[in-house]
């Protein structure tokens, strides 16, 4: 984690792991797969951090195989108590300043875990996103404030602010239907 205890590369990886096992017992090869095809998606190709981090969850105990055959491709992995334990706390890590591709993919990641927390945790990080979110929009808001106007600066600005304002009203809706 960083020193503010906001998610790492290499820990948003570990969240994507641990979560899609904490849904379902899945095979070793699948649980890459799953992994890289979610990331790819947000972030781009990232091999040297797909690779290493699912060995490391094997190294350190957060997952095992089921059925006793081992660590190879075809492993059945399911999330160890440590395993669930660290997916929580991964769940629970604080969001950097928006803005970065890290940060989306983290966002990302809570969002599609989301369900995995207890009701209350899950308000909570919702509200965090959108103090996120509000903090994001104040310093866009100075800036377009000392934009002129008529610049396509000042024009795309407004549609940042209209995006957030609009993730800012889903957070507060997402929180009132928890």
């Amino acid at each position: 984690m960083y020193r503010d205890n906001s998610l790492i590369p290499t820990e948003a990886v570990r969240l994507a792991a641990l979560g899609e096992l904490a849904q379902a017992p899945t095979r070793y090869g699948d649980l890459a797969v799953a992994v890289r095809h979610f990331m790819q998606r947000l972030i781009g190709p990232s091999l040297d951090l797909l690779g290493p981090s699912l060995e490391l969850l094997k190294i350190e105990g957060l997952i095992r195989p089921i059925d006793g055959s081992g660590f190879d491709d075809n492993a059945l992995l399911e999330l160890t108590d440590s395993g669930r334990a660290a997916l929580l706390r991964l769940l629970s890590a604080p969001l950097k300043v928006q803005g970065s591709e890290l940060n989306r993919l983290v966002v990302a990641l809570k969002l599609r875990f989301l369900d995995l927390l207890p009701a209350e945790e899950r308000a909570d990080q919702l509200e965090l996103l959108a103090d996120a979110l509000t903090g994001e929009r104040a310093r866009l808001a100075d800036l377009k404030a000392n934009t002129d106007a008529v610049s396509p600066l000042g024009a795309w600005l407004d549609l940042e602010l209209a995006q957030i304002d609009a993730k800012i009203d889903w957070c507060e809706r997402q929180r009132e239907n928890r």
